[in-house]
Formats: structure tokens, sequence, C-alpha cells
């Protein structure tokens, strides 16, 4: 048995103004919407880059604050050390010299005489 042959008729359509106009506010809606997306997507990476720049002024920050009280911790304890070393040679020497006068050492001067 032979199949029966069939035609098919393709009908040309005309592009009707009505199906270009359609057309082309789809292309727009679909431009509006890709380019908010891009937007959207740009400002979320702007925000995490000046978020990490924040941390990292923070970190910064709080760093040089540490080394800051460091610094003055150290330079006062130096500052100490010093003031309890010109405390303790400041007394030898008074001592020395309650010592030396009691032995007869030191005079007053001509005007003692």
């Amino acid at each position: 048995m032979k199949a029966p042959k069939t035609e098919s008729k393709l009908e040309t359509t005309k592009s009707e103004p009505k199906s270009l106009v359609h057309l082309a506010l789809d292309v727009a809606d679909r431009s509006q919407h890709t380019a908010v997306a891009v937007l959207q997507d740009a400002r979320t990476e702007l925000r995490s880059a000046i978020d990490s720049s924040l941390e990292l002024a923070e970190k910064l920050a709080a760093g040089t604050l540490r080394f800051a009280r460091k610094l003055v911790q150290k330079l006062d304890d130096a500052g100490n050390d010093a003031l309890v070393g010109a405390e303790h040679a400041l007394a030898t020497a008074v001592q020395t010299a309650r010592t030396a006068q009691a032995a007869g050492e030191l005079t007053a001067g001509p005007a003692a005489a």
C-alpha cells in the first residue's frame, strides 16, 4: 500500500504593524529588566567592596590604637624606671655625703672657720 501523498502548504503571513509594535515592546521590556538586574548586581558588588574596605580600615585603626597603647606603656615604664633610678642615685649621693660629713671629711668652707 502506498501512503497517500500529503502536501503541506506554507502560508506566508504578512507582518502586521501590530506584531512589530508588540515585538519592540517585548524587546524594550526585556532590555529594561536586564539593565536593572545588571545595575543591581553592580550595586551589590560595590556594597561588598565598600564593606570590606570599611572592615579593613576598622581593623587597621584598632591595630594602630593597640600599638599606640603598648608604645605609651613602654615609654611610661621606661620613664618610671629612670625616675626610680634617679631617686636611688640621689638618695645614695645624699647618704654618702652625710657619712662623709659625719666622718669630718666635708667642711663648710672658709666661712665656717
